[in-house]
């Protein structure tokens, strides 16, 4: 099991920060490049429905074999404006396969790499 932890400030710049982690993690567990990129877009998600919070971002990435687990919290109760945050959470559960949105926070998680994502 390796796992990584990230914690940064609830804004747009910082998001670049956590989907280069994203990345990385997913290249480790060798997702193929479409999945990445899914990886990517779903943490950035994820981030963005927690922009302008309080608490800083705080991410965990969990990779044990090929399954990569992604938890974004402190909390799942999205700070952005409503329209937006139904967009991400629409995103979020149409490209994260096992995705729960809880008091702790968001969980996302990917079995393993996908042979023809």
């Amino acid at each position: 099991m390796q796992v990584a932890y990230l914690r940064v400030p609830p804004i747009e710049a910082q998001f670049r920060t956590a989907r280069m982690v994203a990345a990385s993690v997913a290249r480790q567990a060798d997702f193929p490049a479409e999945q990445v990129e899914d990886v990517k877009l779903a943490v950035n998600e994820a981030c963005a429905l927690h922009r302008g919070a309080v608490a800083p971002l705080e991410l965990v990435f969990d990779l044990e074999g090929a399954r990569l687990e992604v938890l974004v919290g402190p909390s799942a109760a999205p700070a952005v404006a409503e329209p937006e945050s139904q967009m991400a959470l629409t995103i979020l559960r149409a490209i994260v396969p096992e995705f729960e949105a809880g008091d702790n926070g968001l969980r996302l998680a990917w079995p393993g790499p996908v042979a023809d994502a």
